[in-house]
């Protein structure tokens, strides 16, 4: 008797089957309408990629307030690059926000290949940013340090390192290469 009552369900969910496969556009047997055109292309399976063992992350992430805040131990100054012969590149005017009728400078010098830009007040000159390619001087070796430090916090060698600090207002971004930093963004935090 049981098996009486469970035939002729087993006969709609078999039914219910086929129309849900006949209104996707698949015939019973489970190929594709003859409707569907010939100049669709197929669909591919999605690749997924999966990483050799002893490959370089793709980038790591970084959340340290003094690696973020201080990435050069101590900042070269303009007068530090002036005097290690770095060149004026370009003077731009801008009026201060805080203070009114107060005009200050965009200052952007180059020192061995890197590109240093600061906002200058009259009362102190500040990092608004900096790109770094060429690690030799004495702040570069500081820098390399810093993101050295870095990815030793992420376990090992990245192909990517971004440090910020807990309100993610100071940010050092690098890419390696052959295990070795080869650019690096500079971005402190500048109201």
């Amino acid at each position: 008797m049981f098996s009486a009552v469970l035939l002729p369900s087993v006969k709609l969910v078999s039914a219910l089957a086929v129309c849900v496969a006949v209104s996707m556009g698949l015939e019973p047997n489970g190929s594709a309408q003859a409707s569907r055109t010939q100049t669709e292309p197929p669909t591919s399976p999605k690749r997924r990629t999966v990483a050799r063992p002893g490959a370089a992350k793709t980038t790591c992430v970084t959340t340290n307030d003094t690696l973020a805040g201080q990435p050069f131990g101590t900042e070269p100054t303009v007068g530090q690059l002036l005097q290690a012969g770095a060149r004026v590149i370009s003077r731009k005017s801008f009026a201060n926000v805080h203070e009114k009728g107060q005009t200050d400078t965009i200052l952007t010098l180059q020192h061995q290949g890197n590109q240093f830009e600061f906002y200058c007040m009259p009362e102190q000159r500040l990092l608004r940013r900096a790109v770094i390619i060429n690690f030799t001087p004495a702040y570069g070796q500081r820098l390399r340090q810093t993101l050295d430090a870095s990815t030793r916090q992420n376990g090992g060698s990245c192909a990517k390192v971004q440090i910020r600090d807990t309100e993610r207002t100071n940010n050092v971004s690098a890419t390696f290469s052959a295990g070795k930093p080869s650019v690096a963004h500079v971005e402190p935090y500048l109201d």
